[in-house]
């Protein structure tokens, strides 16, 4: 089967977002894209389902209406990369871990800036939820978009959090 690439861009109050998906799932997320910056348009059924999925789930989740993504994702990365991404699901909404809590999990306990360096190349972000973890001193840390958009979905999750 040929794979099929296409992408959009959704407004949201953290700036335009790239969507880029396949058949099988969602597999990058660009914040802070430019307005043209984006690649193929959708033209294949399967691919444009995928999209739209990721573009109503995203907006409900600035919304505060959505706490967890259902839509495919096609993770691409190495093992560990893709170990690291995977146990970022265990982290509640609106709450947050240290990478070193993150290394423990996944048995590699003296692995924190590893498992750092693997967040900073998540390819879907928000979806896989890195901005959820932060320093052991309780700093931000390092966001691939920015630390000023790390800061507004933590606050964002905090002030959901208890709303029905």
């Amino acid at each position: 089967m040929e794979r099929k690439i296409c992408s959009t861009l959704v407004d949201s109050p953290i700036g335009l977002i790239g969507l880029s998906a396949t058949q099988k799932g969602l597999f990058s997320v660009k914040i802070g894209c430019a307005p043209n910056s984006i690649g193929r348009r959708c033209e294949d059924r399967e691919v444009c389902e995928v999209l739209k999925m990721a573009e109503l789930e995203l907006k409900e989740y600035f919304e505060g209406r959505r706490r967890e993504f259902t839509v495919g994702l096609e993770v691409v990365g190495s093992k560990f990369d893709v170990m690291v991404w995977s146990a970022l699901r265990s982290i509640p909404y609106g709450e947050v871990r240290s990478y070193r809590w993150l290394a423990e999990q996944l048995g590699h306990p003296n692995a924190y800036r590893a498992v750092g360096r693997a967040l900073s190349r998540n390819p879907l972000p928000i979806f896989l939820p890195c901005h959820r973890v932060v320093r052991a001193d309780g700093g931000l840390g390092g966001y691939s978009g920015g630390v000023d958009v790390k800061r507004f979905l933590l606050r964002l999750e905090r002030e959901n959090l208890f709303r029905s």
